[in-house]
């Protein structure tokens, strides 16, 4: 097999995969190359919803072949019609793949890259974040949307889901089942090789630098400050508890964005609580916090939340969570012992969970055997044997 991914631009939770991936099928005797529709996220750039520029602190490159199609695009695309596909076809006359994996359908590149392909008889997988309870849609708007998507499917022989509500979405709109392979969406693991030792002494010398006592209970927000994270309802599920337990607990906002502001000025209003304002921390810097906390919460509403991997990353730790119904990783984590799911905009229902988390120890192996199913090289594997064992042409489902 020769395989072509294509992607809008170098991510650092999807390099890692790529990496694996085009690893993987070398061993196989295949060859695999990634097509990125723009590389402004490595040239450094102005986040809108972190509100500062920065450069991922990750090599986003190395590794694995890849092509950059629109390398003179260097700002945030905005629309659907910002990225497209130039040389695509002459890139498809050259490389002569086998298979063509898309990872977005966001952009008019993406969607004509595929058109392009299949009137070449060349097959195209679908491995994108989508479902569909991540938005509050009318029936109209969700009846138009899926003609939508049922049509854009017709472009595609087969899916790779990254979890439940994907999978679903995936058969609602006309994707064979026998046709989806399953990959969970995955973060590198950044734990994995910190001894037990050296987490407790990142844990206690980050706790003390932030003046935290070894008692207290570090609730752990880690994401942009904006409304569809819902940051906001944190601060108001802690002004519900009694003062004996509000003094128990300590908050860390780690991420910046347009409510940073206004949540300072909140929580400068809560007596008997430490909230630090961390702000935007890259890629390395993380694991300190997830260490020194006690418990991760992801209190998001319908905006789009597909997801949510700082849940990954928190599970990775060995961090309980509290994370609202509106996150689309709940379906997939529900089961987990001290993993907390309420409904979305639910202080009452929030501030109970964060009460029923104070003083309860930490472990950090709490989910270390579980999240094997969610590494780099397991989701990688998944993929490469889907793609290994889908026929060669190009037949709809």
């Amino acid at each position: 097999m020769k395989l072509i991914i294509l992607a809008s631009h170098p991510v650092q939770y999807y390099a890692p995969v790529f990496r694996a991936v085009s690893e993987q099928l070398s061993q196989a005797g295949s060859e695999c190359l990634v097509v990125y529709l723009s590389d402004f996220s490595i040239q450094g750039y102005r986040d809108r919803d972190f509100g500062t520029a920065f450069a991922w602190d990750e090599p986003l490159l190395e590794g694995y072949r890849s092509k950059v199609l629109n390398q003179e695009s260097q700002q945030q695309p905005k629309g659907f019609f910002d990225l497209k596909a130039p040389g695509w076809q002459q890139l498809l006359q050259t490389e002569k793949p086998t298979r063509l994996m898309l990872t977005t359908l966001n952009y008019q590149g993406a969607i004509s890259a595929a058109i392009q392909a299949r009137f070449r008889g060349i097959p195209v997988t679908l491995r994108a974040e989508t479902n569909d309870a991540a938005f509050m849609r009318s029936k109209s708007k969700q009846a138009v949307r899926s003609i939508i998507y049922k049509g854009i499917y017709n472009l595609f022989d087969s899916a790779i889901a990254f979890g439940s509500l994907n999978r679903q979405h995936l058969l609602n709109h006309g994707i064979n089942p026998k046709q989806i392979g399953l990959s969970y969406f995955c973060v590198p693991d950044r734990f994995q090789s910190i001894s037990s030792e050296e987490k407790q002494r990142l844990r206690e010398n980050l706790r003390r630098e932030l003046g935290f006592s070894e008692e207290q209970t570090v609730i752990l927000f880690s994401g942009k400050l904006i409304s569809k994270k819902n940051p906001e309802l944190l601060l108001e599920a802690v002004k519900k508890l009694p003062r004996k337990e509000r003094s128990q607990l300590a908050i860390i906002f780690l991420g910046s964005g347009v409510l940073e502001e206004k949540l300072q000025l909140s929580a400068a209003n809560i007596p008997d609580i430490k909230v630090h304002f961390a702000g935007f921390k890259n890629q390395r810097e993380l694991p300190p916090y997830y260490l020194a906390a006690d418990l991760l919460v992801l209190p998001s509403q319908r905006q789009g939340e597909v997801w949510g991997l700082v849940v990954n990353e928190a599970l990775q730790a060995g961090l309980p969570c509290i994370i609202t119904d509106a996150v689309g990783c709940a379906a997939d984590f529900a089961e987990l012992p001290d993993f907390q799911i309420i409904p979305e905009n639910d202080a009452i229902a929030f501030s109970q969970a964060i009460a029923s988390s104070i003083g309860k120890p930490r472990d950090f192996e709490r989910y270390r055997l579980l999240m094997k199913e969610f590494s780099v090289e397991q989701c990688a594997q998944n993929i490469t044997d889907f793609l290994l064992n889908l026929p060669t042409s190009g037949k709809n489902h």
